[in-house]
């Protein structure tokens, strides 16, 4: 009897198509969830970190404040860099030791223009009188860090 059941069902060595692409369909999926999921937390983390420059900026710039006697730099609208400008004169007070860069377009010439292009945005600087400055940043997803778009830091 166990001759008669073998030759009824065939000889069954592998998958049927339909099987396949179920699988195939199955991981594809999981494949996209999670790339999806892994960029979101990626855009987030870098968002934690720009806020976190803000924050490490902004008691650089509080420290400026408490050794200078003329107040806060000057700028009328720089991007920060060690290299010149309101960087280089917190480098020199050694109220910072590196001046934080965006962690996506550190190395792009950034365009300071918050409202329109994004593309290479910097830590934007801008103090028309000694006494108040403002910050602008650029957070690319909505999070614990705060909404996307353009933000500005004003203590």
């Amino acid at each position: 009897m166990k001759i008669i059941e073998r030759e009824a069902f065939g000889n069954k060595q592998g998958f049927t198509l339909v099987e396949l692409l179920v699988v195939i369909s199955i991981i594809g999926f999981l494949t996209v969830a999670s790339v999806v999921a892994f960029n979101m937390v990626r855009m987030q983390s870098r968002d934690a970190i720009r806020v976190a420059n803000i924050a490490t900026i902004n008691r650089a710039l509080a420290m400026y404040l408490n050794d200078s006697f003329t107040g806060y730099p000057t700028s009328t609208g720089e991007c920060l860099s060690g290299d010149s400008g309101v960087g280089a004169e917190l480098k020199a007070a050694e109220m910072i030791i590196k001046v934080s860069t965006d962690p996506l377009w550190e190395a792009e010439e950034p365009n300071p223009d918050i409202y329109g292009d994004t593309d290479g945005f910097c830590y934007h600087y801008a103090s028309n009188n000694k006494d108040e400055y403002q910050l602008s940043y650029y957070l690319e997803s909505n999070s614990k860090s705060g909404d996307a778009g353009a933000h500005i830091f004003v203590p």
